[in-house]
């Protein structure tokens, strides 16, 4: 009888407004994805994604379950995957980022290999391109990425339990390598100053429980000036949300969701996210979720 494996994996939602490709909150979404190697790949696919996603040897999950370990592992003729999926898919909630973690962990074990968290960010980077949300993903919490030699170092900090996030999600897919397209590739120097300082501005919020911090910390002059354009909802979003009473927010990730940090009036701060985008005619629907404190649940 062929191994059997079973993962949970979180979302989450990397930048927070000033930590580029740095700062990153894993959520209480989840992808869960139980597999088997078989003969041939087959993928049954529920939730958030059915119809969006090739269900075959492209998927991303059999992807990272494969090509990381190319050349030092034997391959898989092929996996049957069932899938549970409640992460949206191309919205800035690091889908792409709980497909590349959970292929990597269910491709070690069925192959019978035993892996540390750090072993599966080095083999993930490559896949995803940067660490912010695959560091959420697999440590749970807030986390910091800092690059280092081509690799990712990972600092955790624990979320004050009181805070919740408001993510208004938009129905329409916005690809990330078209939101990176409108970055600058060389910021202005008092732009990135700017940002250095809301950036330790969102440590002490949150290793200080301070949510007086949270409003200038998740401002940001690096990427979300540019990213506005795609996402013209984007600053009425922010603005109507912190009018609402919530702490700060932010565009998540590449977007086009937009988060919010609330710790009272959660709903009111969703509702108010939520006209504001249909002011743009850009319809959708506001989660309100909790941080995780860990990643992957085998």
């Amino acid at each position: 009888m062929s191994k059997t494996a079973s993962v949970r994996v979180p979302a989450s939602s990397a930048n927070l407004g000033p930590g580029f490709d740095v700062l990153a909150l894993a959520l209480d979404l989840h992808l869960e994805v139980e597999a088997r190697e078989s003969p041939k790949t087959t993928i049954e696919w529920n939730g958030e994604g059915v119809g969006e996603l090739p269900l075959n040897r492209r998927n991303l999950i059999v992807r990272a379950a494969q090509e990381p370990f190319a050349g030092w592992s034997r391959p898989l003729d092929g996996v049957e995957l069932r899938v549970q999926n409640g992460v949206p898919i191309g919205r800035g909630l690091g889908s792409s980022a709980s497909a590349i973690v959970a292929g990597i962990i269910l491709g070690a074990r069925l192959r019978g290999l035993r892996m540390s968290a750090q072993r599966v960010l080095e083999l993930a980077v490559p896949l995803e391109g940067h660490g912010d949300n695959l560091a959420a993903a697999l440590y749970g919490g807030f986390c910091v990425a800092a690059v280092e030699d081509g690799g990712v170092r990972v600092h955790r900090l624990d979320w004050p339990a009181r805070w919740r996030a408001v993510v208004f999600v938009p129905d329409e897919v916005s690809p990330t390598h078209e939101a990176r397209r409108l970055v600058p590739r060389r910021p202005a120097r008092e732009d990135a100053v700017f940002n250095l300082g809301r950036v330790a501005e969102w440590i002490l919020a949150c290793a200080h429980h301070d949510r007086s911090l949270l409003r200038s910390a998740m401002d940001d002059r690096l990427h979300q000036p540019g990213r506005a354009r795609a996402y013209p909802y984007l600053d009425d979003a922010i603005a109507a949300a912190e009018q609402a009473g919530a702490l700060g927010a932010a565009l998540s990730g590449a977007g086009g969701s937009v988060i919010a940090i609330a710790d009272r009036n959660v709903k009111p701060v969703g509702d108010a996210m939520a006209r504001a985008a249909a002011r743009h005619q850009r319809p959708g629907r506001v989660l309100i979720l909790n941080a995780v404190a860990r990643g992957p649940r085998l």
